[in-house]
């Protein structure tokens, strides 16, 4: 994320950045990582909750182990946040429920 602002804010070039280009870089930051966390907690509550309910079905936990957090990485993607933090949100949010 941070590369994508520095570049951006290169190619405009060091004479035309003015202080609201520096201001939105630092606010689209917060959004990204709040975003991506937020969709990650979400995902993960939903795979935790749905894997409680699958203890009689040993085929279906692994099933949802994998694919809940592969599909929160294609969501955050899709919105273009950072899908690495989302999955790794998922990823401690599954382990704990």
């Amino acid at each position: 994320m941070l590369y994508h602002v520095f570049s951006g804010l290169s190619e405009i070039g060091e004479e035309n950045v003015i202080a609201v280009d520096v201001v939105l870089g630092v606010v689209s930051f917060f959004v990204v990582v709040i975003g991506s966390v937020g969709i990650g907690t979400l995902m993960g509550l939903a795979g935790a909750w749905s894997a409680r309910f699958t203890h009689h079905l040993r085929v279906m936990e692994p099933m949802i182990v994998v694919v809940i957090p592969y599909l929160s990485f294609l969501v955050a993607e899709m919105f273009h946040l950072s899908g690495i933090l989302a999955y790794v949100v998922v990823g401690s949010g599954q382990r704990r429920a």
